[in-house]
């Protein structure tokens, strides 16, 4: 008898650590499995800490920045050094009819959809660069195509507003397709010039609109 109790007694722990390890499991599957409330979109996320990096009067404050921030950070950075600006997707859905837009997206990305009203024009995503960081080998950099299409797309205005922009995800090496045709821009004398933070991944995960229609620019190389 004392046997067949203890045999009880063992059976209703076992059952109710069952149920609790159950209850502990459950818990973190429904938490590990709904990531979206509580992981930004990464495009978004750099977005945001570009912006609360530009908003805040001492950056030196920063202690231990994420790698995000500091992906934002590097993208100041290289903005400031290399003589443009930045942008953010949502300030660019307000004022689309401001600037003269060119995606720099590799052929056949472009097929995915465009920022509306942008043209193709495809670079490399690490320029060619001598001492002093000078450009030097445009065909390498535009990828065989003519300089003069180039110029043709960014107007004979020098001083009009020009944002360039890429996928998004190329920021340290190589730097992206975006930088690459904002330092030629700028050796051609442009002046005004913006890259899209985040590029067309912030554009999307902004829920801004999107283009299908096939840019003239890429019937023929």
């Amino acid at each position: 008898m004392p046997t067949h109790t203890t045999t009880k007694k063992r059976l209703k722990l076992f059952v109710i650590a069952f149920a609790i390890i159950f209850g502990v499991a459950t818990i973190l599957l429904f938490y590990f499995k709904a990531p979206s409330e509580t992981t930004p979109n990464k495009y978004i996320a750099l977005t945001q800490a570009y912006l609360n990096l530009t908003n805040t009067t001492n950056q030196a404050n920063q202690a231990q920045p994420s790698s995000t921030q500091e992906d934002a950070l590097a993208l100041i950075q290289r903005a400031k050094s290399s003589g443009y600006e930045l942008i953010d997707s949502h300030t660019l859905a307000q004022n689309l009819d401001s600037f003269i837009i060119i995606a720099t997206l590799p052929r056949g990305i472009y097929n995915l959809g465009l920022i509306p009203g942008a043209k193709h024009f495809g670079f490399a995503k690490s320029p060619s660069l001598q001492e002093a960081g000078k450009i030097d080998q445009w065909a390498q950099d535009a990828l065989n195509r003519s300089q003069q299409e180039f110029i043709e797309f960014l107007g004979t205005q020098k001083d009009a507003k020009i944002v360039f922009y890429d996928e998004g995800d190329d920021i340290f090496a190589p730097v992206g397709s975006a930088h690459t045709a904002l330092l030629w821009a700028k050796s051609l004398g442009y002046t005004n010039l913006y890259r899209l933070v985040g590029g067309f991944g912030a554009w999307k995960a902004d829920g801004n609109p999107i283009s299908t229609q096939k840019p003239h620019c890429c019937e023929v190389e």
